[in-house]
């Protein structure tokens, strides 16, 4: 049996130890038909109260009693237990073992003096910080995908190149899976619907050896005490030696995530129509063929990340602000990032089919219809945001200025009619000439 049927079998023998309702379970995570988990008051008081309980009859809490010891606000803060309980899907006995697990590693990677201290990009030193520009551990994409979950995708190409330039490999990918996972934990939505990994290694023949097998079991294991729940997993690969190594990582996991993984085979082209059918936007897809890497939203993410925690030292953040806007959201600025972004795509045909009643109207009934269309967005749960540049967020602007976005749409519908309509003209007039000129000719 050759290395993708061996993965194939070990999520299959896992997907039978399920009862049905698990099984389902799981299969709607990866498909992104899955329903969150109705957060009430009452849920997230109970959940918190019996949260306390198990952390307290837990046998490992020395990282745990360190940290409530140097700063029991930080350590019992509702925001913090609520993102272990959102991980968990609402499991608090689960939700108590992470977080103990979470400063255990959090001690081991950072030591006592960042114990109770949020990682920041500068607090991972310099050899994380470089896997992390280079694009070795994840990169999280602009977009959200169908289910609204957060997208990482790893190059395992990057990964197995360039593992030998450190001199803790191990440790240095490990604190640098670490910032990229907890950074993006931090939006509320992520939290509530989870993330999807996808690992590529189409033209990745680079062969894996101990400390590259060590590095990501290791990443693996972590995965399980940080607050972030992963949702589904796609090993990506034209090659039985990445199939090999993509084992590793099965035989890592819980069984929650184990049964959440699944494998392709194939070229680039054949892997990217596959992940698009389970939701996943290709369009920002990071990866080209003959195994590059497209670095530019990746380094984006970075700047935003270093202005946020900059921000971070002397304001709080802006209510409603968000790291990654959602696919119902309508994000203003200019270019193809912000044109073809899901939520700027369905205020587009809105627009085209109130395009003649918008021109026909007076400029009082085009301010109304403006209004009307902010109000349609809001009704099916998107927002108008915008990309704050001091603290490296999206935020929600002002009434005025989503009028102003819906009407700007109009007026370049506008010029694209005008500019379509001449285009269609020149070229009837150009035929016309020359069917004269041949005419005349005869």
């Amino acid at each position: 049996m050759d290395p993708q049927q061996t993965n194939e079998k070990l999520i299959a023998d896992e997907l039978s130890r399920l009862s049905s309702k698990e099984r389902e379970e799981a299969y709607e995570d990866v498909h992104g038909v899955s329903d969150n988990v109705k957060e009430t008051s009452e849920l997230i008081e109970y959940s918190i109260d019996q949260m306390n309980h198990y952390l307290k009859l837990l046998s490992d809490r020395y990282a745990y009693n360190l940290a409530e010891s140097l700063s029991k606000d930080y350590v019992t803060d509702r925001r913090l237990r609520l993102k272990f309980l959102r991980a968990t899907m609402f499991d608090p006995k689960e939700a108590a073992s992470r977080m103990a697990g979470y400063f255990r590693h959090k001690l081991d990677l950072f030591g006592w003096g960042k114990l109770v201290k949020h990682i920041t990009f500068e607090d991972l030193g310099e050899d994380s910080m470089e896997a992390i520009s280079h694009g070795m551990m994840q990169q999280v994409l602009p977009c959200r995908d169908t289910q609204g979950r957060a997208v990482f995708c790893g190059s395992q190409r990057l990964f197995l190149d360039q593992v030998d330039r450190f001199k803790d490999p191990v440790k240095t990918l490990t604190k640098a899976f670490w910032y990229v996972l907890t950074s993006v934990a931090d939006d509320e939505e992520t939290q509530k619907k989870g993330f999807v990994f996808v690992s590529y290694a189409v033209d990745s023949n680079h062969p894996s050896d101990a400390t590259r097998r060590k590095a990501l079991q290791s990443c693996a294991i972590l995965g399980r005490s940080l607050p972030a729940r992963t949702t589904a997993v796609h090993f990506c690969s034209d090659s039985q030696e990445a199939a090999a190594l993509w084992r590793v990582m099965i035989m890592s996991s819980p069984t929650y995530t184990r049964v959440r993984i699944r494998t392709h085979c194939g070229s680039h082209n054949e892997i990217k129509y596959r992940l698009m059918s389970f939701g996943i936007p290709i369009n920002d897809f990071p990866f080209l063929e003959r195994g590059d890497v497209k670095k530019t939203n990746h380094l984006k993410w970075i700047e935003r990340r270093k202005r946020k925690e900059e921000y971070l030292k002397t304001h709080t953040l802006p209510k409603n602000a968000v790291d990654i806007p959602s696919r119902v959201d309508v994000i203003l600025g200019r270019g193809t990032p912000f044109n073809s972004h899901p939520g700027n795509k369905r205020l587009h045909e809105i627009v085209a089919d109130h395009y003649d009643e918008y021109d026909r109207e007076t400029r009082v009934g085009k301010t109304k219809l403006a209004e009307g269309i902010v109000a349609t967005v809001h009704a099916y749960g998107g927002k108008f945001m915008k990309l704050e540049d001091e603290c490296g967020m999206w935020i929600e602007v002002t009434s005025l200025d989503s009028r102003n976005k819906v009407a700007h749409s109009f007026r370049r519908k506008r010029e694209f009619s005008v500019k379509g309509s001449k285009a269609v003209q020149g070229a009837t007039g150009e035929d016309c000439g020359r069917d004269n000129k041949r005419l005349r000719e005869c």
